[in-house]
């Protein structure tokens, strides 16, 4: 389920921002990632369903979402209205020498949501934060003299500005859920991020949460994009992967651990998904930590 957004992550190793300015591109999967780093994602056009975290938004034009990259996240984008956004990762390295560690630290507490912080310009503001994410760009493209601290300087400037609107509560809401229908999706999501473990039945979803069965498989499928237990299974094995590089646990136990019913389907289920069995991910990811030291 979990992707992670490999060219996000080489541009941060390389040059420790990756920028966007009014990208319209669509591609014909928007998969579940998450990257190295922290993201501010301006929404400016189209319909889109943004999941951050356990939380679902609806964005509208002038919408900024701040958030960790390690958060799980996905947009959701309709064929019908071209999707235009502009964002900025970048590693808190960067900022390093720019601020006193208590202010960066400061600045840096915007991304401590966990479902990450929806900030919403106004049309007035809207061309200053086009122009942040345009300079940007211009300034990594041409690579001029002193590029790097010109774009330390507009980043700075831009959590500055995000920073005071968190003390304007008018402008921000950690969460703005526009419909039932989202809020019924939240609340299934932060479930089955509780419980993938467990061999959850629709029938025990329906009425724990007070939720239709009917609705919850509908409404989930088309604002994630997955069906319900496609979306277990892939976070069972984005777990895996973690278990598989962090522990030395065996196979037959992690299977269990993440609720598989037999190593058999764990090990399908993660080829599926990974490309690669259990065994050989473990191996490579090994291999590639001893390469690297």
């Amino acid at each position: 389920m979990l992707t992670i957004h490999t060219p996000t992550n080489i541009a941060l190793q390389e040059n420790e921002v990756y920028v966007r300015s009014e990208a319209d591109n669509f591609q014909d999967e928007w998969p579940v990632h998450t990257h190295n780093g922290y993201e501010i994602h301006y929404f400016i056009q189209g319909d889109a369903t943004f999941l951050i975290g356990d939380r679902i938004y609806k964005p509208q034009p002038g919408d900024m979402f701040i958030f960790r990259g390690g958060v799980p996240h996905r947009i959701n984008p309709s064929r019908e209205i071209v999707y235009k956004r502009s964002f900025v990762n970048f590693t808190e390295l960067l900022l390093m020498d720019m601020l006193e560690l208590s202010q960066l630290d400061n600045l840096m507490s915007i991304f401590r949501h966990p479902n990450g912080l929806l900030v919403h310009w106004s049309p007035e503001e809207r061309e200053y934060i086009t122009g942040t994410f345009k300079g940007i760009k211009e300034e990594m493209d041409t690579r001029s003299t002193g590029c790097k601290t010109m774009v330390k300087l507009i980043i700075t400037q831009l959590l500055l500005r995000i920073y005071r609107k968190m003390t304007s509560v008018q402008s921000v809401d950690q969460i703005l859920i526009s419909s039932q229908k989202q809020s019924s999706v939240s609340r299934v999501l932060h479930y089955l991020n509780q419980n993938y473990a467990e061999n959850i039945s629709l029938d025990e979803l329906s009425q724990t949460l007070h939720l239709n069965k009917y609705y919850i498989c509908h409404s989930f499928k088309e604002t994630t994009g997955y069906t319900i237990s496609n979306y277990v299974i892939r976070k069972r094995v984005a777990e895996a992967k973690k278990l598989l590089i962090s522990t030395d646990a065996p196979i037959l136990s992690i299977s269990e651990t993440l609720g598989f019913n037999t190593p058999v389907y764990f090990s399908r289920a993660f080829k599926q998904y990974v490309g690669v069995s259990p065994q050989l991910f473990r191996k490579n990811e090994l291999l590639n930590t001893v390469k690297h030291h």
